[in-house]
């Protein structure tokens, strides 16, 4: 019997697909042969043979419900349903929570379309989900190349572990949760490239009250404290606010791009698959200052009073620019402006507050409220966690 000839109640013949890195081999259980057919072509641009070189590869049973599955549930199922309108939305959405997870710890996962050039060079664009990042996937993949229309996996090196899914569109308003899959070929994408590299990242928002887009470069700090909430288990992975930097900071970035039809954005973005635009600044310098592994310390004050003495509070990371500072702190990031980002950094070793004020004068200049504003920054960083009161001379006498 071949595989067009099955039912539910046969075994279709399963497939192979390499997406972020990882590898999975599919297979269908009690799932109609016709199905599984549609399923193989939707992922056509992500398949690969079973035994060719690459990454370590994981089956992902796919299968209607739970009670199709017989003995113990396996590590990474699919459950899609009968209905084969919703079935290849399902399995997407599967394979990318599974995909982080296995990916969790090892990469830079940016919630972002990545289209490319003819050399490779990927523009990674950030935006929220539900937001317009398939209808800019479908628009600019055919001009350029299709990487993603999902999720964007930055590697260490900088190369990109492409995830050429089919692409999941509404295609009935009045039915926003419900989506359809079609495959890049299908909407006539351009090829994906076979070895990616991260050129740009580009924050993108739509905007239909606009008439001429808006493309602009973003001071550091202000793009990672956008960026981080679209990334996937950044803080899992070693130096996360380094790795987030130095990605933001490719092709002369960060850049955000505000728009009311992407298709009016289409040279802009071609360009930048070229390289940095010409005449562009330097990207912004900057700092990076990582976890020294210290350790919280049990004391009593909770208060800041001119005699304190206080220091950094353990961090999870860090990055300097522009006067700013972003902290990653019990994994929750904080952007710090430059009298708390001035006060954080002068404080890795123990200092009182009246030489932290003297330091801060000299970096920032004379205020007439000096002194009640570094006391009122120092306590909004002691509320936060982020520095900690580790003597104070004077409270027993208060």
């Amino acid at each position: 019997m071949t595989p067009a000839q099955q039912t539910s109640a046969g075994v279709a013949e399963g497939f192979t697909i390499q997406v972020f890195g990882v590898r999975w081999q599919v297979r269908p259980v009690g799932i109609d042969a016709e199905l599984v057919a549609h399923l193989r072509g939707l992922w056509s641009r992500a398949t690969v043979e079973p035994d060719s070189p690459g990454p370590a590869v994981e089956e992902l049973v796919v299968a209607p419900h739970p009670e199709d599955l017989q003995g113990p549930k396996p590590p990474f199922v699919a459950f899609v349903g009968t209905d084969p309108e919703a079935a290849p939305y399902a399995l997407s959405r599967t394979v990318t929570m599974h995909s982080i997870h296995r990916r969790r710890g090892t990469a830079l996962m940016l919630h972002a379309v990545g289209v490319a050039g003819a050399n490779g060079r990927t523009v990674a664009l950030v935006a929220p989900s539900g937001t317009g990042k398939t209808t800019a996937a479908s628009r600019l993949g055919k001009p350029l190349g299709y990487v993603t229309d999902e999720t964007v996996i930055v590697e260490g090196d900088d190369r990109i572990s492409p995830y050429p899914k089919p692409l999941s569109i509404i295609v009935d308003a009045s039915r926003p949760g419900h989506k359809e899959e079609f495959s890049p070929d299908t909407l006539g994408l351009g090829p994906t490239p076979a070895d990616p590299t991260l050129g740009a990242i580009v924050i993108i928002r739509r905007d239909p009250a606009i008439t001429v887009p808006d493309f602009e470069l973003l001071s550091l700090p202000e793009a990672m404290i956008a960026t981080i909430p679209e990334t996937s288990a950044l803080p899992k992975i070693p130096m996360p606010l380094a790795r987030l930097a130095r990605a933001l900071c490719r092709g002369g970035g960060p850049y955000r791009l505000v728009y009311s039809e992407i298709a009016d954005c289409v040279d802009v973005l071609i360009g930048l698959t070229e390289g940095p635009p010409a005449g562009a600044p330097a990207s912004p310098e900057w700092e990076h200052l990582p976890d020294d592994g210290r350790q919280p310390l049990d004391t009593p004050w909770t208060t800041v009073s001119w005699d304190s003495v206080v220091t950094r509070a353990p961090w999870n990371d860090a990055v300097a620019s522009e006067g700013e500072v972003v902290v990653l702190h019990d994994h929750v990031p904080s952007l710090l402006n430059r009298l708390g980002g001035t006060l954080w950094r002068l404080s890795g070793d123990r200092m009182s507050v009246a030489e932290l004020h003297t330091r801060v004068v000299e970096d920032i200049g004379e205020h007439p409220r000096s002194n009640a504003l570094v006391l009122e920054a120092l306590q909004a960083l002691v509320d936060g966690g982020m520095m900690q009161i580790v003597d104070d001379p004077a409270a027993g006498d208060r």
